[in-house]
């Protein structure tokens, strides 16, 4: 007589094992995924937080030549009329683009902490010194949306400018209306009200006497 074959079961001690590695490697998962999710989390809002937003610096010629890259950011073209807007002093003193007909008006778009604007101003003040009689008038439109007051009005004194200071605290000129991508713009603009220049980066001086050599006159 043979005996009756016995089933054969796992040890108890191999179920432990493989329970417990089956365990390990579901929890690793879940704080794998739970991390990642933290640190999406934690991303700062670019869209809510202007200062992660990277700011690029760049010129283009005073003059067009054939060589000249033509990009179309959305800007006011050069040949219409430049867009209307309202921007106070640091005393709160209106300026309305429309109202200053009959001067030849640039537009200075500049932060505080934009290196090359700090270069350019100088000569800026130096034209409006120069000039001012002339009928040149010169708005320096501080992008406060991106900058601060403060920070705006102690530049604007350490740099001794004369001219008018403005203040865009919302975007609504800069950002909305003159589709400013890189700091310093400027729109160089005639007695009538028409965009004659329209420049991404700093000028030398030369090249600004090149613009308004035309617009003034000279």
């Amino acid at each position: 007589m043979h005996p009756i074959p016995r089933k054969t079961t796992p040890h108890v001690l191999t179920y432990i094992i493989l329970g417990g590695l089956l365990l390990g490697l579901l929890v690793a998962w879940q704080w794998n995924r739970a991390t990642g999710v933290q640190k999406t989390a934690g991303l700062p809002n670019q869209s809510a937080d202007r200062s992660a937003t990277p700011v690029y610096f760049f010129s283009v010629p005073a003059q067009p030549t054939e060589e000249t890259l033509t990009i179309n950011l959305g800007a006011p073209a050069v040949g219409t009329i430049a867009p209307d807007f309202v921007l106070f002093d640091v005393n709160a003193n209106p300026f309305r683009l429309s109202e200053l007909r009959g001067s030849v008006v640039v537009i200075n778009f500049w932060a505080s902490w934009c290196d090359p604007c700090r270069e350019e101003m100088p000569i800026l003040q130096d034209l409006y010194e120069r000039y001012s009689m002339d009928g040149l008038i010169i708005l320096g439109v501080n992008t406060t949306y991106t900058d601060s007051w403060e920070d705006a009005v102690s530049f604007a004194k350490e740099l001794g400018l004369t001219f008018p200071i403005l203040f865009d605290d919302t975007g609504a000129v800069g950002e909305t209306l003159y589709k400013v991508f890189g700091l310093p713009t400027s729109y160089w603009i005639d007695r009538d009200g028409v965009i004659r220049s329209f420049q991404l980066g700093a000028l030398t001086e030369d090249q600004m006497l090149v613009i308004l050599s035309s617009l003034l006159e000279l």
